[in-house]
């Protein structure tokens, strides 16, 4: 599998142990990317919490599925794991859970709902580049974690994002979609 191969790229997954990370323009275009692999689009609904930068709820639009919002933790400004399950509908295709300002999401119980319905877990993580749940990397826990590393985030080069896969095969077809379709590892180009 291709990887990449930028100095930054290499040591964001080394060092904090991220699961096959991909280099993006934006935060917002690795939300749309992740949503897309997952197979997110029309007709489908994701379960979000409304504290958070248009672009979580915009990246849902952008698949044609519908946002749906779910109450937040008072304490921690995060996605209330409680107000999840009867939100859930026939449609509900994923839970998009957005650390709020660097405090990550209560994953375990995340998890534990997307598992029983059979849902997809996508990490807004745009305030959490660094940060752990549990002793694990965020960026190695969920089925897709996504990065910004926009101006006025915890950890920046300016602009830019990263979309990390944690199944391989989705990693390959993240690498794969990310610029145009072409298989950077087997093109000439």
């Amino acid at each position: 599998m291709h990887t990449l191969k930028p100095l930054f790229a290499f040591h964001f997954a080394t060092s904090i142990g991220l699961q096959h990370p991909a280099a993006l323009n934006s935060g917002t275009s690795a939300l749309h990317l992740a949503l897309e692999v997952a197979g997110v689009g029309p007709g489908d609904e994701v379960i979000l919490a409304p504290q958070t930068f248009i672009a979580s709820a915009l990246a849902v639009v952008q698949v044609g599925a519908t946002p749906v919002f779910a109450d937040i933790q008072y304490q921690t400004g995060n996605i209330d794991p409680s107000d999840i399950e009867h939100r859930i509908t026939a449609r509900t295709k994923a839970i998009m859970a957005v650390h709020w300002g660097g405090y990550p999401c209560d994953l375990a119980e995340i998890q534990v709902i997307a598992q029983r319905h059979g849902l997809v877990v996508v990490e807004d993580a745009a305030h959490s580049s660094v940060a752990t749940y549990r002793g694990q990397a965020i960026g190695s826990i969920s089925d897709y974690t996504c990065f910004s590393f926009q101006a006025i985030k915890h950890l920046t080069t300016g602009d830019g994002g990263a979309l990390c896969a944690r199944d391989p095969e989705r990693a390959r077809e993240v690498f794969r979609r990310r610029w145009f379709g072409i298989d950077r590892a087997s093109s000439p180009v």
